[in-house]
């Protein structure tokens, strides 16, 4: 079985906008799979190469509970705690993206090149920002894991040491003003030591009820009729912002409105723009028609 492998240049119409947030810049993304799952409500979930049974049976718990919630995991792909991620988002029908420290074809060379397949055939994506045949090194993973972080709604990290990988992922995500959260971990495991020490920080905030943590971000199954659901409520326009009111306005005059023609018309950065934009879906004022071309609803 092979799969045909999509590149996607910087400056592209289909450069989707979350890419454009990252720093250091990216100058391409390869990928197979459905790359529209970009577009929607993303959880990551990071963690050690060497997961404790604790890690384990974090993320089953975690897993419980997603599985009636309306998002799409995104991790490494690395042993441990990432391929569980993968693993548990397919088995309860998340659809899941892996985020490659190489280049694509290079990965259906190594021993767990099958996972590539089980994520495309449920579904998922695979990407990367490296050429195809690039050799995954020390260096290309931590520069994986700001994709990462740039492309979450929310950050989970059931466990980390002191020089876990995933704490790179913690402070991308952090930096870029992402939530970032972890369950209490032990005090006598070193697995924990990196983690517990951000929460002491209160960098990083505390899960106690996956429910709760989850209904924050990502809305449920059952409830999710966004493009069913009733136009933006007017009477809250007294609520919206003058720049959010003209973004509105703006695309309903043109019917669609891709991220750059509203940073001409609106004034503002591509920065500053996507926070409203993501305001304005969640108060069903607007909708992503693709992968970065907005309607009213």
């Amino acid at each position: 079985m092979s799969f045909d492998i999509h590149t996607i240049i910087a400056g592209e119409q289909d450069f989707h906008f979350k890419f454009q947030l990252i720093k250091p810049k990216i100058k391409q993304i390869s990928y197979i799979g459905d790359i529209s799952l970009l577009s929607r409500k993303v959880l990551g979930i990071v963690g050690p190469r060497k997961q404790t049974d604790y890690g384990i049976q974090v993320l089953h718990k975690l897993f419980q509970e997603a599985r009636n919630h309306d998002l799409v995991t995104v991790s490494g792909m690395a042993e441990g705690i990432d391929q569980l991620c993968h693993h548990l988002s397919m088995q309860h029908g998340i659809p899941t993206i892996a985020v490659l420290g190489g280049g694509i074809q290079r990965y259906f060379n190594q021993p767990d090149h099958h996972m590539i397949y089980q994520i495309i055939e449920n579904g998922g994506l695979v990407l990367s920002e490296y050429p195809a045949d690039t050799k995954p090194e020390k260096y290309t993973f931590p520069q994986r894991n700001r994709i990462i972080a740039g492309l979450v709604d929310a950050l989970f990290v059931p466990e980390a040491g002191k020089k876990s990988g995933s704490l790179i992922t913690v402070n991308n995500a952090l930096d870029m003003g992402k939530p970032v959260f972890a369950t209490a971990n032990s005090v006598f495991l070193p697995s924990s030591e990196g983690i517990n020490h951000l929460l002491e920080e209160k960098k990083v905030s505390l899960v106690y009820d996956f429910t709760k943590f989850l209904d924050k971000f990502f809305s449920r199954k059952e409830e999710n009729n966004f493009l069913q659901s009733a136009d933006c409520n007017l009477q809250s326009a007294k609520h919206l912002s003058e720049q959010e009111l003209k973004i509105i306005t703006t695309i309903s005059q043109k019917s669609e409105c891709g991220i750059q023609d509203l940073v001409a018309d609106i004034g503002i950065g591509v920065g500053e723009l996507v926070p409203l934009l993501t305001m304005l879906e969640m108060e069903n004022c607007i909708y992503q028609s693709m992968p970065g071309v907005y309607k009213k609803l």
